[in-house]
């Protein structure tokens, strides 16, 4: 699905990646990791398009959609919750206002032999086709779903988003995203402004999540309970570990311990060595 390929990038005068390359397949659910300044979210700004690495490349099938979810978020409508968030998939808005054009013209038609009547019916078979395509049938539950899934409560969708706070607004953009089911989702700290029952509600839906998932964060126990594979970006090159967090760190601890090791034994050879050299010198 997605292939980074020799990817170097700096930043305000750091190394951030040097020469990393990933490949990243449907149904995968990646945690990236690694210390503050580390290049976690450049890396998501990367693969989103958003910024062009100076040197490398992302590889994106054609038609791939991307949603990202990030930290300082773009300013949304002033529309009431409910309708901002039945704007995420813009095809199926439009399409319904068409169908009701239609409808109407249909409706105000008298001559049932008129051309314009064909076309109409051709326009209207057409439409609800492409309606059916996109299960715009079932749209309407999805949106309050997942708005309710995301702590709302039925009460808030008739109000304003400007009535709402920050950490509000990030869960309206969070599930405009989630509704319009990209081929790949990328979330950058999604846990930040969420209560606990609506970060239980999010593990469900990304474990269940067909597409691709990246995620940046803090958050231990999210990335355990969701992720299957696990990025550590440390010192401008990417770690791949094909586990969920917490066994990603217990490989970690016994692949450095047997460096250690390997490193220990090394030092006590070379030392035995030039103890000889110095013998037989």
């Amino acid at each position: 699905m997605l292939a980074v390929s020799n990817l170097s990038h700096h930043y305000t005068g750091v190394n951030l990646f040097n020469d990393i390359s990933l490949h990243i397949h449907d149904g995968e659910r990646v945690g990236v990791v690694g210390k503050n300044g580390s290049g976690k979210t450049t890396l998501l700004n990367i693969i989103s398009g958003k910024i062009s690495p100076e040197e490398g490349n992302i590889a994106v099938p054609k038609g791939c959609c991307i949603g990202f979810l990030e930290q300082n978020m773009s300013t949304l409508n002033n529309e009431t919750l409910l309708n901002e968030t039945l704007n995420a998939v813009p095809e199926i808005v439009a399409l319904r206002n068409k169908l009701e054009l239609v409808n109407d013209a249909l409706h105000n038609i008298t001559d049932y032999n008129d051309a314009e009547y064909n076309k109409y019916l051709t326009d209207l078979e057409s439409i609800n086709d492409r309606l059916q395509m996109l299960d715009a049938v079932h749209y309407d539950e999805l949106v309050e779903r997942t708005l309710l899934g995301l702590g709302f409560e039925r009460n808030d969708f008739n109000r304003l988003i400007s009535e709402f706070s920050g950490g509000w607004k990030m869960r309206v953009e969070l599930a405009k995203i989630l509704i319009s089911k990209p081929d790949v989702i990328l979330l950058d700290e999604p846990t930040n402004h969420l209560d606990i029952e609506s970060i239980i509600w999010l593990e469900s839906f990304l474990r269940n999540y067909p597409g691709v998932v990246v995620i940046v964060s803090h958050d231990k126990m999210f990335l355990d309970n969701v992720t299957n594979r696990t990025i550590e970006i440390s010192l401008g090159k990417a770690y791949d570990f094909n586990k969920p967090y917490s066994e990603y760190l217990l490989l970690r601890h016994e692949i450095r311990e047997k460096q250690l090791a390997t490193q220990k034994n090394q030092a006590k050879k070379i030392e035995e060595t030039e103890k000889l050299i110095e013998k037989f010198r």
